[in-house]
């Protein structure tokens, strides 16, 4: 009996120890009894670059003489041997050392600091040439707290999607149910206007919008005999069944996109037929949104009517006219 009670005094003397010795571990800490709030300035600084940091600070407790102002900032973060100075009070030689990959700058008060505002300045650092989030951590007498000094853009996420783009044309007939590259008047009578039309469909997501040109192989034509053109402008010329003439009108239509416009140009916005034989490419129209149309979309589509009239003396034969569209988007 006497045997086991010296093994569980043993035990306990042990477990007393490990309690002292764990105070001792932790006797700098609790001297620090007060978290406060830090800001570090300049808070952002970039890569390269000297840096004088100041922390700002309300301090809770005097800092007596014999006291310590005390600093810690990633060494990684920075080259240099820095220097604490602070806004009132004064302080001793600054004391550098390591302690795993933080550097320590402390330094003792010769002047008692008095409760408030303070500032501390460390000078003499410059950022290393990488992109780091450096903690500055303040213990001042009994009060602590820290904060960061982002260097570079390591605090900085790029948030990125793309918009893919969107191009689509098609000659499109009447109703807009097909595709199609004839336009086809039948045969012409004295008594009526002739005519024929289909729809031009532009897809894009271009910001700007997109134009129309348009160019022909001439006239209106059997090789020999050529029409009657209607006149350039916006004008044109009203059609008359019985009355040679050739010419077309262009109904813009409009885009989907909001506040978008789309705008003849002005040798094709006549409201009578306006001529239609330039050889070389032109302007038909310009559309300054985005435009995405149904798949049957009578609204956001421009319609080409084509329109003949001829007269008793309009010489027989098959006539003819190939037209050409382009579109250029405006991203």
């Amino acid at each position: 009996m006497q045997t086991n009670k010296f093994f569980r005094l043993s035990l306990s003397v042990l477990a007393v120890c490990g309690i002292v010795s764990g105070l001792a571990v932790n006797t700098t800490l609790n001297t620090h009894a007060a978290g406060v709030t830090v800001t570090v300035a300049p808070s952002a600084v970039a890569v390269s670059t000297a840096t004088t940091p100041t922390l700002a600070i309300t301090t809770t407790a005097t800092i007596a003489i014999g006291g310590t102002v005390q600093v810690t900032y990633p060494t990684a973060g920075y080259t240099g041997a820095g220097a604490i100075a602070v806004s009132t009070g004064v302080v001793g030689t600054t004391t550098i050392t390591t302690s795993g990959t933080e550097t320590i700058l402390t330094a003792t008060v010769t002047t008692a600091i008095p409760t408030g505002a303070l500032t501390i300045t460390i000078s003499g650092l410059t950022t290393t040439s990488t992109a780091t989030n450096n903690s500055f951590k303040v213990y001042a007498g009994v009060d602590y707290g820290a904060n960061f000094q982002y260097v570079g853009s390591a605090n900085v996420v790029s948030v990125r999607a793309r918009v893919p783009l969107q191009l689509a044309f098609a000659i499109r007939n009447t109703a807009d149910t097909a595709n199609t590259n004839i336009c086809d008047m039948g045969d012409l009578t004295t008594s009526a206007i002739g005519f024929c039309d289909y729809r031009l469909k532009v897809t894009t997501n271009a910001r700007s919008g997109y134009t129309i040109n348009v160019n022909t192989t001439g006239n209106f034509t059997n090789g020999t005999d050529n029409f009657a053109n209607a006149a350039v402008g916006t004008a044109g010329t009203a059609q008359v069944a019985g009355t040679e003439l050739y010419g077309a009108k262009i109904t813009p239509g409009s885009v989907t996109g909001s506040g978008g416009t789309v705008t003849n140009a002005t040798v094709y916005s006549g409201t009578n037929n306006v001529s239609y034989v330039n050889t070389t490419a032109a302007t038909l129209l310009t559309a300054t949104k985005p435009n995405s149309p149904a798949a049957t979309d009578l609204t956001n589509t421009t319609l080409i009517r084509h329109e003949a009239a001829i007269s008793a003396n309009t010489s027989a034969g098959l006539y003819t006219q190939t037209v050409t569209y382009t579109v250029a988007p405006s991203f």
